[in-house]
Protein backbone atom coordinates (compact mmCIF):
# COMPACT_ATOMS: atom_id res chain seq x y z
CA UNK A 1 0.00 0.00 0.00
CA UNK A 2 1.44 3.50 -1.07
CA UNK A 3 1.97 6.15 1.58
CA UNK A 4 -0.74 8.59 -0.47
CA UNK A 5 -3.14 5.70 -0.86
CA UNK A 6 -6.35 7.15 1.35
CA UNK A 7 -6.78 3.75 2.96
CA UNK A 8 -3.83 4.91 5.38
CA UNK A 9 -5.56 7.11 7.89
CA UNK A 10 -8.21 4.41 8.02
CA UNK A 11 -5.99 1.93 8.86
CA UNK A 12 -4.29 4.16 11.36
CA UNK A 13 -7.74 4.70 12.84
CA UNK A 14 -8.42 1.05 12.73
CA UNK A 15 -5.15 0.60 15.22
CA UNK A 16 -6.44 3.03 17.04
CA UNK A 17 -9.87 1.90 18.06
CA UNK A 18 -7.98 -1.37 18.91
CA UNK A 19 -6.43 0.24 21.60
CA UNK A 20 -9.46 2.27 22.66
CA UNK A 21 -11.28 -1.68 22.26
CA UNK A 22 -8.63 -2.41 25.20
CA UNK A 23 -9.42 0.53 27.44
CA UNK A 24 -12.92 -0.36 27.46
CA UNK A 25 -12.35 -4.44 27.89
CA UNK A 26 -14.81 -6.62 29.65
CA UNK A 27 -14.87 -6.31 33.40
CA UNK A 28 -13.07 -9.16 34.38
CA UNK A 29 -12.85 -10.20 38.36
CA UNK A 30 -10.46 -7.79 39.88
CA UNK A 31 -7.33 -8.77 41.67
CA UNK A 32 -8.32 -8.15 45.24
CA UNK A 33 -6.03 -5.78 47.17
CA UNK A 34 -4.07 -7.49 50.08
CA UNK A 35 -4.90 -5.96 53.69
CA UNK A 36 -2.34 -2.95 54.74
CA UNK A 37 1.20 -3.88 55.30
CA UNK A 38 0.72 -7.72 54.10
CA UNK A 39 2.33 -9.33 51.30
CA UNK A 40 0.57 -9.03 47.66
CA UNK A 41 -0.40 -12.86 46.80
CA UNK A 42 1.70 -13.93 44.00
CA UNK A 43 -0.44 -15.34 40.99
CA UNK A 44 0.15 -18.18 39.14
CA UNK A 45 1.12 -17.56 35.80
CA UNK A 46 -0.61 -18.86 32.77
CA UNK A 47 0.18 -22.01 31.29
CA UNK A 48 2.00 -22.78 28.23
CA UNK A 49 0.84 -24.72 25.47
CA UNK A 50 1.96 -25.81 22.19
CA UNK A 51 2.39 -22.91 19.67
CA UNK A 52 1.77 -25.61 16.82
CA UNK A 53 2.67 -25.44 13.28
CA UNK A 54 0.77 -22.46 12.06
CA UNK A 55 2.28 -19.43 13.42
CA UNK A 56 2.46 -17.28 9.86
CA UNK A 57 5.05 -17.49 7.72
CA UNK A 58 5.15 -13.68 6.85
CA UNK A 59 2.88 -11.44 9.23
CA UNK A 60 0.56 -10.11 6.94
CA UNK A 61 0.35 -6.60 5.89
CA UNK A 62 -3.22 -6.16 7.71
CA UNK A 63 -2.68 -7.52 11.82
CA UNK A 64 -4.58 -5.27 13.61
CA UNK A 65 -6.46 -6.27 16.34
CA UNK A 66 -10.12 -7.24 14.12
CA UNK A 67 -9.60 -10.72 12.54
CA UNK A 68 -13.49 -10.60 11.35
CA UNK A 69 -12.46 -7.94 8.69
CA UNK A 70 -9.78 -7.63 5.82
CA UNK A 71 -8.68 -4.40 4.91
CA UNK A 72 -10.04 -3.27 1.17
CA UNK A 73 -12.99 -5.74 1.98
CA UNK A 74 -16.22 -4.87 2.42
CA UNK A 75 -17.65 -8.13 3.93
CA UNK A 76 -17.33 -9.67 7.32
CA UNK A 77 -15.13 -13.48 8.10
CA UNK A 78 -17.63 -16.42 8.25
CA UNK A 79 -18.77 -17.33 11.95
CA UNK A 80 -19.66 -15.63 15.05
CA UNK A 81 -17.72 -13.08 15.48
CA UNK A 82 -16.35 -13.27 19.40
CA UNK A 83 -15.08 -10.55 21.03
CA UNK A 84 -12.24 -11.17 23.46
CA UNK A 85 -10.89 -8.66 26.02
CA UNK A 86 -8.91 -8.70 29.19
CA UNK A 87 -5.77 -7.60 30.80
CA UNK A 88 -2.31 -9.11 31.15
CA UNK A 89 -0.56 -8.47 34.66
CA UNK A 90 2.29 -10.05 36.22
CA UNK A 91 2.55 -12.76 38.56
CA UNK A 92 2.76 -9.73 41.24
CA UNK A 93 -0.71 -8.62 39.90
CA UNK A 94 0.64 -5.35 38.57
CA UNK A 95 -0.88 -4.61 34.75
CA UNK A 96 2.00 -4.54 32.17
CA UNK A 97 0.81 -1.96 29.88
CA UNK A 98 2.69 -1.94 26.80
CA UNK A 99 2.72 -6.07 26.44
CA UNK A 100 2.40 -7.29 22.87
CA UNK A 101 -0.22 -9.85 22.48
CA UNK A 102 -0.29 -11.84 18.94
CA UNK A 103 -3.62 -14.22 18.20
CA UNK A 104 -3.91 -17.06 15.38
CA UNK A 105 -6.46 -18.93 14.41
CA UNK A 106 -8.30 -21.28 12.05
CA UNK A 107 -10.65 -19.91 9.93
CA UNK A 108 -14.54 -21.39 9.34
CA UNK A 109 -13.25 -24.24 7.34
CA UNK A 110 -10.73 -25.36 9.65
CA UNK A 111 -7.47 -23.26 7.28
CA UNK A 112 -5.12 -21.66 8.91
CA UNK A 113 -4.05 -18.75 6.46
CA UNK A 114 -0.08 -17.41 5.78
CA UNK A 115 1.38 -20.44 6.23
CA UNK A 116 0.96 -21.73 2.17
CA UNK A 117 -1.69 -24.17 2.73
CA UNK A 118 -4.03 -25.15 0.24
CA UNK A 119 -6.95 -23.44 -1.22
CA UNK A 120 -10.52 -23.07 0.02
CA UNK A 121 -9.69 -20.45 2.43
CA UNK A 122 -12.04 -17.79 3.91
CA UNK A 123 -10.79 -14.56 2.09
CA UNK A 124 -12.85 -12.28 4.49
CA UNK A 125 -10.75 -13.65 7.29
CA UNK A 126 -7.61 -12.16 8.32
CA UNK A 127 -6.35 -15.02 10.38
CA UNK A 128 -3.44 -13.28 12.39
CA UNK A 129 -3.93 -10.19 14.42
CA UNK A 130 -1.65 -8.02 16.84
CA UNK A 131 -2.73 -6.21 20.01
CA UNK A 132 -1.12 -4.14 22.39
CA UNK A 133 -1.86 -3.44 26.17
CA UNK A 134 -3.29 -0.28 27.43
CA UNK A 135 -3.83 1.14 30.39
CA UNK A 136 -4.56 -1.45 32.91
CA UNK A 137 -2.96 -3.59 31.39
CA UNK A 138 -6.19 -3.71 28.84
CA UNK A 139 -6.33 -5.50 25.82
CA UNK A 140 -8.87 -6.27 23.31
CA UNK A 141 -9.58 -8.76 20.15
CA UNK A 142 -12.19 -9.25 17.43
CA UNK A 143 -11.36 -12.57 16.76
CA UNK A 144 -14.05 -15.89 15.17
CA UNK A 145 -15.43 -18.07 17.84
CA UNK A 146 -13.00 -21.01 17.37
CA UNK A 147 -13.98 -24.17 15.42
CA UNK A 148 -13.05 -27.80 15.84
CA UNK A 149 -10.52 -29.27 12.99
CA UNK A 150 -9.38 -33.36 12.68
CA UNK A 151 -8.24 -33.62 16.30
CA UNK A 152 -7.89 -30.56 17.87
CA UNK A 153 -11.02 -29.15 20.16
CA UNK A 154 -11.93 -25.20 19.02
CA UNK A 155 -8.82 -23.23 20.20
CA UNK A 156 -7.03 -19.72 19.83
CA UNK A 157 -3.21 -19.52 19.54
CA UNK A 158 -1.50 -16.46 21.54
CA UNK A 159 2.22 -15.20 22.11
CA UNK A 160 2.44 -12.65 24.74
CA UNK A 161 5.39 -10.58 25.39
CA UNK A 162 6.79 -7.59 27.18
CA UNK A 163 10.08 -6.35 28.56
CA UNK A 164 11.54 -8.47 31.55
CA UNK A 165 9.08 -11.19 31.47
CA UNK A 166 8.73 -14.55 29.89
CA UNK A 167 7.45 -14.72 26.25
CA UNK A 168 3.93 -17.01 27.47
CA UNK A 169 2.95 -19.02 23.86
CA UNK A 170 -0.33 -20.75 24.92
CA UNK A 171 -3.80 -21.61 23.56
CA UNK A 172 -7.41 -20.51 24.93
CA UNK A 173 -9.80 -23.22 24.52
CA UNK A 174 -14.22 -22.62 24.66
CA UNK A 175 -15.59 -24.45 28.04
CA UNK A 176 -17.77 -27.59 27.57
CA UNK A 177 -16.23 -28.08 24.02
CA UNK A 178 -13.81 -30.55 24.63
CA UNK A 179 -16.01 -32.93 26.87
CA UNK A 180 -18.91 -32.78 24.13
CA UNK A 181 -16.51 -33.33 21.03
CA UNK A 182 -14.37 -35.94 23.02
CA UNK A 183 -11.62 -34.58 24.01
CA UNK A 184 -11.86 -34.57 27.77
CA UNK A 185 -8.67 -36.92 28.04
CA UNK A 186 -6.19 -34.26 26.92
CA UNK A 187 -6.91 -31.60 29.05
CA UNK A 188 -4.70 -31.26 32.24
CA UNK A 189 -5.19 -29.48 35.79
CA UNK A 190 -3.37 -27.10 33.50
CA UNK A 191 -5.22 -26.46 30.32
CA UNK A 192 -8.42 -26.27 32.41
CA UNK A 193 -7.12 -22.70 33.43
CA UNK A 194 -6.97 -22.10 29.87
CA UNK A 195 -10.75 -22.12 28.93
CA UNK A 196 -13.20 -18.86 28.46
CA UNK A 197 -17.14 -19.04 28.35
CA UNK A 198 -18.39 -17.20 25.46
CA UNK A 199 -21.95 -15.42 25.89
CA UNK A 200 -24.20 -13.62 23.33
CA UNK A 201 -23.58 -9.89 23.63
CA UNK A 202 -25.59 -6.98 22.23
CA UNK A 203 -25.04 -4.42 20.56
CA UNK A 204 -22.15 -5.78 18.27
CA UNK A 205 -22.75 -8.07 14.60
CA UNK A 206 -25.57 -10.60 14.93
CA UNK A 207 -24.51 -13.88 16.49
CA UNK A 208 -21.53 -11.97 18.25
CA UNK A 209 -19.95 -13.42 21.56
CA UNK A 210 -18.03 -11.89 24.13
CA UNK A 211 -15.38 -13.14 26.51
CA UNK A 212 -12.97 -12.01 28.79
CA UNK A 213 -9.40 -13.25 30.12
CA UNK A 214 -6.78 -12.68 32.52
CA UNK A 215 -3.24 -13.38 31.75
CA UNK A 216 -0.25 -14.15 34.02
CA UNK A 217 3.29 -13.63 32.47
CA UNK A 218 6.31 -14.36 34.68
CA UNK A 219 9.30 -13.10 35.48
CA UNK A 220 12.17 -13.64 33.42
Amino acid sequence: MHTHDPDVPLARRRRTLGMLAAGAALPLASLAPGRAGAQPQRLAPTPQDAEGPFYPRSIPSDADFDLMRVAGRDRLAQGAPLHLSGRVVGVDGIPLEGAVLELWQCDIHGRYHHVGGPAGEDEDFQGYGRAVAGAEGRYGFVAMRPVAYASRPPHLHFRISHPGHRRLTTQLYLEGEAAERGFAGMFSRERERLLIAPKPVAGREPGALAAGYTFVLAVL
